[in-house]
């Protein structure tokens, strides 16, 4: 059946994964209890989902120990966290390096990655970095990416170093219109454009524009964050396991993996809607998700005592690596004779099979 979500609460689906071993479960589980509102929630219990699903290899899971470390004052462990989930690949983690670098050889090699996973803020600072070291042509190749990933602000920076390179007519064509449309920091890199190509006059009227533009003091403070953690859309699916891996294995055939995908987000889709699998008269349809790409299957076989928790964001390596089981073999591991548990597990590029 395909469960009911209170926003923000894991549901029991998400618990039956997290105790098979599911580490981006154990994450979700880990996050709730991080932040639950409820009176008497056991703060250990979130470390430690968070911790097993770290060290399984959940990108998300160290870097939000790391958080957990960072609120402790505990600054090795915090970096050491923080740092895998960099080199696995989480951009956030690759920013807070490149902040936690900063003034240092190793920044630059933080900002390159977090700017190459395309975080535009790394964009630019990667730029100035370059600039300042005398690296102009790459240095505008980044400026100008980060305006192409829609950092607005970049316009301005770009302006100014096209102004240090001699360029003011470009420039000037740069942050016109923005000027034009009442940004006060447009207004005075055109007014230092304007300066260096000698129309003072004009410089002058733009710096007083800039002048009186210039923002006052926001008393708005800082937009609160979500008070809840995500939402994931789960639904049980009863089926054969090998018909059901073999559909899905036709799916990446050919490399297709996008396509294997969009199969298990229309599996869970349809499942969280319909209800199809339910025997229960009385549950209605699960509500809308929030983020298809957050859906887990969980792959239900009673005849074979299979289940497989499949995200539908599972990466290539996995859906490769499933397609590369010996399933009549599996159907024969059985480790007691039971039901098998069949989830993925980063850390060891491996599909690990827990017996219960």
């Amino acid at each position: 059946m395909a469960a009911l979500k209170v926003p923000g609460k894991p549901d029991q689906n998400i618990e039956l994964a997290a105790e098979a071993g599911d580490p981006t479960a154990m994450r979700v589980l880990g996050q709730y209890l991080q932040t639950a509102p409820e009176p008497g929630t056991d703060r250990g219990e979130a470390e430690r989902w968070l911790l097993a699903a770290a060290e399984a290899g959940d990108p998300e899971a160290m870097f939000e120990l790391s958080m957990l470390y960072l609120n402790r004052a505990d600054d090795d462990a915090w970096k050491s966290w923080c740092r895998r989930a960099a080199d696995a690949g989480l951009v956030v983690a690759m920013r807070a390096m490149a902040l936690t670098t900063a003034g240092t050889d190793e920044e630059e090699l933080w900002l390159r990655r977090a700017a190459g996973g395309g975080a535009k803020r790394e964009m630019l600072r990667l730029a100035d970095v370059l600039a300042g070291k005398g690296q102009a042509a790459e240095a505008e190749q980044w400026y100008r990416a980060a305006i192409a990933h829609g950092l607005a602000s970049a316009r301005g920076d770009l302006a100014s170093f096209l102004i240090a390179q001699d360029r003011s007519a470009e420039a000037e064509q740069y942050v016109r219109a923005e000027a034009e449309a009442g940004s006060w920091a447009a207004a005075r890199r055109l007014a230092e454009a304007l300066d260096r190509l000698g129309r003072a006059d004009e410089a002058a009227d733009w710096r007083a524009r800039a002048e009186a533009l210039s923002p006052g003091t926001y008393a708005g403070g800082v937009p609160a964050g979500p008070g809840w953690v995500e939402v994931v859309v789960t639904a049980v699916v009863t089926t054969a396991f090998v018909p059901f891996v073999q559909a899905l294995v036709s799916k990446i055939a050919d490399d297709t993996y996008g396509q294997a995908r969009q199969f298990i987000q229309r599996l869970v889709r349809r499942n969280r809607v319909t209800g199809n699998d339910s025997n229960d008269e009385d549950t209605p349809p699960s509500p809308p998700a929030v983020d298809a790409d957050a859906g887990l299957a969980i792959v239900q076989d009673p005849d074979a005592g299979i289940s497989l928790f499949l995200w539908s964001n599972a990466s290539d390596e996995a859906l490769r690596a499933l397609s590369a089981l010996d399933l009549d073999e599996l159907t024969l591991r059985r480790p007691d004779q039971g039901q098998i548990h069949l989830v993925w597990h980063p850390a060891s590029s491996k599909w690990h099979i827990r017996g219960h």
